[in-house]
């Protein structure tokens, strides 16, 4: 099912939770919603859901308004990041809940939801648990059998508020890749909330980043990461470091080095965005003089803090090489390198200056 939103708007108070949203999501995609706490990506979940009514604008179900229809008739399967199962229930009466619920005329037989169930759980890979209870599951189990619970009604759209936040990063990681192979089976609409921006770039096809109640970008994941639009989603999707451009004979220049025939546009006061690993760590000559600080080794990757010449009052410089250079090269604390830039991007002036 598609879903189409027109000129969301909904405060509460004098606080604008969500402005003036418009968005389209089609049929079979899995979106994410990601940005910082309170930019209003979980108010947007529920307004899809039914939770909330907004305050102005349309929710468009396969172009059919939606607005104002209660939930129970919107067919949607809501995940919530802890769980909701009933402590009191079995893993198999949890899964089945919703369909024993329904009213008698929609109701399956017992036995169908029997089938129905055993199906789910052998689909989230929890056909041995049925009998528990909740308490003697791990978190990433509990959170499976919502996720089974959800799809036991047969949703037309399946929404998810930050699903993996309460559980460990090794877990985290596991169930992304499973919920992304989940979705390549079903093909169900799907539309889940998260903070954390690896999450979202390895899971969604397609990422809507909130600011303050407003879209600021929405893509791929790789254009979002490798095109931001703003500062605030450069900065957003991973670590930066920050260089003023300044102008000298009318030309750009960061630090000491010419980017005259990249920044054509670029005024005094601008600033260059740029990512740890775009950043080149040498022996050779030219480029910006350095000196090495810390020498940090995080599995694959070797993080370099570097304090560049004339940067004294800024914070440090990060780069990142592979192991397998920093093993070949050993650059070593208080060593004197230069650095080169492969990529940058610079934004209007207004953001704090080197």
């Amino acid at each position: 099912m598609s879903i189409a939103l027109r000129g969301i708007g909904k405060r509460f108070g004098e606080f604008a939770a969500v402005e003036n949203i418009d968005l389209d999501v089609p049929s079979g995609a899995l979106l994410a919603l990601l940005g910082p706490s309170g930019c209003g990506k979980t108010t947007l979940l529920r307004i899809i859901a039914g939770l909330e009514i907004p305050d102005a604008g349309q929710v468009l179900f396969d172009g059919r308004d939606a607005t104002f229809r209660p939930v129970r008739e919107r067919k949607v399967g809501f995940v919530f990041q802890h769980y909701a199962l009933f402590s009191h229930m079995t893993v198999f009466e949890n899964v089945a809940f919703g369909l024993k619920v329904k009213p008698r005329a929609e109701r399956p037989p017992g036995a169908l939801i029997s089938r129905k169930v055993e199906s789910l759980l052998e689909l989230v890979q929890l056909e041995w648990a049925g009998g528990r209870y909740p308490a003697q599951l791990s978190g990433g189990q509990r959170q499976r059998v919502a996720l089974a619970r959800a799809l036991a009604v047969d949703p037309d759209v399946l929404l998810l508020d930050e699903p993996f936040g309460a559980l460990d990063t090794q877990v985290r990681h596991e169930l992304r890749r499973w919920l992304r192979r989940l979705h390549d089976e079903l093909h169900f609409t799907s539309i889940f909330v998260t903070h954390d921006q690896q999450e979202a770039i390895e899971v969604a096809d397609t990422i809507v980043v909130l600011n303050r109640g407003r879209i600021e970008q929405l893509g791929v994941p790789g254009e979002v990461y490798d095109l931001p639009t703003s500062a605030f989603v450069h900065r957003f999707l991973g670590q930066v470091n920050e260089v003023a451009v300044q102008m000298r004979e009318g030309r750009a220049h960061l630090g000491p080095i010419d980017i005259s025939a990249d920044a054509a546009a670029s005024t005094a006061g601008s600033i260059a965005l740029i990512r740890p690993h775009e950043i080149d760590v040498g022996r050779g000559a030219g480029g910006w003089p350095a000196t090495v600080l810390t020498v940090r080794v995080i599995g694959p990757v070797v993080r370099l803090e570097l304090q560049a010449e004339g940067r004294k009052a800024h914070p440090p410089l990060e780069a990142e090489i592979s192991r397998e250079r920093h093993e070949a090269e050993r650059f070593g604390v208080g060593e004197a390198v230069n650095l080169k830039f492969r990529r940058w991007q610079i934004y209007p002036a207004g953001i704090p200056a080197d």
